[in-house]
C-alpha cells in the first residue's frame, strides 16, 4: 500500500521532526512486514506498507502538521481508497511515532491477529546525501567513500551518546569529520605548562550554592555586553576567541561601551601561542598586555578561519581600541566551580573544557558523559536552570550559530562537567584607548 498520508498527535518527548527516508522490515508468520517513509517536506510525508499485498493509492494527499507522531483516523471509513486498503488487507497500520532522541520511526502494523513493531530508521546512504546537500559538501572517487565511512561512524556514535539519556545529538556540520580531524581544526587548547593550572592562585571568592534564585543570563543584558556569537572556523583558535570575548565583555563593563575586537590580532601576533594549532587563554591575555591592546575587528578582521592559517602579523599600534592590564582565575579546579556562582553574578566567565562530545551536540544539557580533558576555550555567559531545578552554565561557543542552540550550549552545573571549573579567567584593567 502507498499512500501521503497525515501526521498527527503531538509526541509530547519529541524534540525535532523527522525528516528524510526511514525504512525497515520485520517477519511473522513467515510473512514479511515492510515499510518505508519518505518524508517529502514539513507538509508531506509518502508511506509505503507491504505484506501480502499492495495496493497503489498515490493521489491521495494529507498535510503535515509539524507533530511527530501519526496516527490514520477513520481507517475503516467506506469509499476511501487508503482506508479500504487498511482495512481489507492482512496487513493493516495502527499507529506509528517518532523518537526525536534516536531519529527513529516506530510502525505498529497487525498482520492477522498480531500487532508487529517494526523500527524504521535512515539508511546512512541517504542520510548522507542529505547531509552533504545541506552543507554543501562535495566529494568524489575515494575521498567520497572515506567521508561515507567517517559520516556512518559519527551515525553510531549519535546513537550511543543519545542512548546516555542526557543531552540531544545530531548530524550537523562536522558530521563527516573524524574525531581527530575535528580535534585538530575546531579545538585547540593548550595549557601554558603543565604544573600551570595546579599553581595558580584563584579570587578570594565566597562559595555561592547555584539555585533558581540565583540565575542569570547575560545575554539579555541592557546595556549589552556580549557580542554576537562568532566562527573561528578551520583553525584551532578557540583560545584567542575566548580571550577576545572576555576582554570584550570586561571592557563593557568598565566603560559602557561593546567593541568587537580583534581575535585575529591574538591569533597571528601572540608568539608565546601557536596560532591556528593552539594555545591559552592566560598568554593570550599576556600578548594583549604587552601589546598594549587590542585593534577593533572592523580593522584586523578575521581570516584564518577560511584557510586554516594563522596569518602573518599586521598589528598597529595606532589602532588600539581597547586594553588590559591583567587577569585573575576564578576558578582551577573541580571544588571551586561554586565561585563561578559567585563571579558568574558579577560577569561572564572565559572557560576551557573537554569539548570532544560537542562534535554531535544539538541540545539539551550536557552533564557527566562529558570529559575533563581540557581541549577547547570559549565564554560562560549565564547560569540557567530547569523547571526541575537543575541548574546548568550557558556556555557561548565560537562556531557559528548554525551549531549547537543557536551557536550555545548548556552544561551541567556542580559536578565540572566537561572539566568546566579547571580554567575559568576574567581579565583586569580593562578600558578603552
Amino acid at each position: 500500500m502507498k499512500a501521503t498520508i497525515a501526521l498527527c498527535c503531538i509526541l509530547a518527548v519529541a524534540t525535532a521532526d523527522p525528516t528524510g527516508t526511514y525504512s525497515g522490515s520485520k517477519t511473522i508468520l513467515g510473512e514479511s512486514i515492510n515499510a518505508v517513509f519518505k518524508i517529502d517536506s514539513s507538509t508531506a510525508v509518502d508511506i509505503t506498507i507491504s505484506g501480502v499485498a499492495s495496493v497503489n493509492c498515490a493521489n491521495e494527499a494529507y498535510t503535515y502538521d509539524g507533530a511527530s507522531a501519526i496516527d490514520v483516523t477513520g481507517k475503516d471509513t467506506a469509499g476511501d481508497c487508503v482506508h479500504d486498503a487498511l482495512a481489507s488487507n492482512s496487513v493493516t497500520l495502527k499507529s506509528v511515532t517518532y523518537d526525536a532522541s534516536s531519529d527513529e520511526i516506530t510502525v505498529a502494523a497487525k498482520y492477522s491477529i498480531i500487532t508487529v513493531k517494526v523500527v524504521l530508521t535512515k539508511s546512512a546512504s541517504v542520510a548522507f546525501d542529505q547531509f552533504k546537500l545541506a552543507h554543501g559538501k562535495v566529494y568524489t572517487g575515494e575521498e567520497h567513500d572515506h567521508r561515507f565511512r567517517v559520516f556512518h561512524d559519527t551515525l553510531q556514535t549519535i546513537k550511543a551518546r543519545n542512548a546516555v539519556g542526557e543531552a540531544h545529538h545530531a548530524v550537523n556540520k562536522f558530521a563527516d569529520l573524524t574525531p581527530e580531524e575535528f580535534k585538530a581544526m575546531y579545538l585547540g587548547y593548550k595549557p601554558k605548562k603543565t604544573s600551570f593550572r595546579a599553581a595558580r592562585s584563584e579570587l578570594d571568592l565566597n562559595a555561592t550554592v547555584a539555585s533558581t534564585a540565583n540565575i542569570v543570563d547575560w545575554r539579555t543584558h541592557s546595556p549589552a555586553v556580549l557580542t554576537a556569537v562568532k566562527n573561528q572556523g578551520q583553525c584551532g583558535s578557540c583560545w584567542a576567541f575566548s580571550a577576545t570575548e572576555q576582554i570584550e565583555t570586561d571592557v563593557a563593563f568598565a566603560t559602557g561601551k561593546l567593541l568587537t575586537l580583534s581575535p585575529q590580532q591574538i591569533t597571528s601576533c601572540d608568539k608565546t601561542d601557536l596560532g591556528c594549532n593552539g594555545g591559552n587563554t592566560e598568554t593570550a591575555y599576556d600578548y594583549v598586555i604587552s601589546a598594549g591592546g587590542l585593534e577593533p575587528n572592523s580593522d584586523y578582521p578575521y581570516t584564518s578561519g577560511s584557510k586554516g592559517k594563522s596569518g602573518t602579523c599586521k598589528f598597529t599600534s595606532a589602532d588600539v581600541a581597547a586594553s588590559i592590564t591583567g587577569y585573575s582565575t576564578v576558578s582551577s579546579k573541580k571544588s571551586s566551580e561554586s565561585k563561578m556562582v559567585t563571579q558568574m553574578q558579577r560577569s561572564p566567565i572565559s572557560v576551557c573544557v573537554d569539548a570532544e562530545t560537542w562534535q554531535t551536540y544539538e541540545s539539551g544539557i550536557v552533564g557527566k558523559s562529558c570529559g575533563t580533558s581540557l581541549d577547547h576555550c570559549v565564554q560562560a555567559v549565564g547560569l540557567g536552570a530547569t523547571s526541575s531545578g537543575e541548574t546548568y552554565w550557558i556556555v557561548r561557543n565560537s562556531w557559528a550559530t548554525d551549531w549547537g542552540v543557536g551557536g550555545y550550549i548548556y552544561v551541567k552545573e556542580g559536578i565540572n562537567a566537561c572539566g568546566i571549573a579547571e580554567d575559568a579567567t576574567i581579565v583586569n584593567g580593562a578600558s578603552l584607548s
